[in-house]
């Protein structure tokens, strides 16, 4: 008798089981983008590794990938040895250049990869191809970017091309024009028409104040959709007692 007339209580036909691995690998983690626009403020790096540590506890396996040279990992407490362009020039496994940041978490430096990148297609399609491929056992994916390299995104595959973007918000003069300017960059070049903005250090009216002039802004220029970010769904990590620091983010 052939086998396939009796197989094994609760398989699949080779089929169909082959058609569900390639649902489930094409689906790929889900993907963060955050677009770091060219005012830089110290509290983004705060910000972001609070969000990977509760995207971690939240998804499971969260990949952070810091092309913007951020210092998340600093704000994590790691000291880093490798990143992607160490791998990427034979000086250590693609894994090797992922360090481990806690249960579920791992940090991925990738600005000088993204250097070379933006002025050597292959090396662009390199970086694109080492991402994905570590993400693949991943459920989330948050990639840090400037905004003015946002045009690289066209070398990932298309499950790992975000259409919203994050932006983060800190006070100063410059703030509303740096944003906006992200904006700008992120629909022109990667045609991402939302936007999420995360503020930081300040107050709920402040940052009330800013998304209205700025959504209205985007809006009648751009054509974009800008709105607060949305909670991550757990509570940041309390700061330790007598530190004297204060939430960084606000989002409402």
């Amino acid at each position: 008798m052939d086998s396939r007339d009796n197989p094994t209580p609760g398989a699949l036909p080779s089929d169909q089981a082959s058609g569900l691995r390639r649902l489930f690998e094409s689906a790929g983690p889900h993907c963060t983008l955050v677009l770091m626009p060219a005012a830089r403020s110290p509290l983004a790096a705060q910000a972001l590794a609070a969000r990977a540590r509760q995207c971690a506890a939240l998804e499971g396996p969260t990949l952070l990938v810091d092309a913007a040279r951020t210092q998340v990992a600093v704000a994590l407490d790691l000291k880093l040895r490798y990143d992607l362009d160490h791998a990427l020039t034979g000086d250590c496994t693609a894994a090797d250049a992922c360090a481990e940041a806690g249960a579920d978490l791992w940090i991925l430096p990738a600005a000088r990869a993204l250097d070379r990148a933006m002025t050597d297609a292959g090396q662009a399609q390199r970086v694109a191809a080492a991402i994905a491929q570590l993400s693949r056992e991943m459920h989330h994916l948050m990639i840090v970017l400037p905004a003015s390299r946002a045009s690289w995104l066209a070398h990932l595959p298309p499950p790992l091309r975000p259409g919203v973007a994050m932006i983060p918000v800190a006070n100063g003069g410059e703030t509303s024009a740096a944003v906006l300017t992200a904006v700008r960059q992120g629909l022109s070049d990667a045609q991402i028409d939302t936007f999420h903005l995360l503020f930081l250090g300040m107050g709920e009216a402040a940052a009330g104040r800013l998304l209205s002039g700025m959504a209205a802004i985007a809006q009648r220029h751009f054509g974009a959709k800008l709105q607060a970010a949305p909670p991550v769904g757990v509570p940041p990590p309390a700061a330790p007692a007598g530190s004297g620091l204060r939430p960084v983010e606000i989002v409402f």
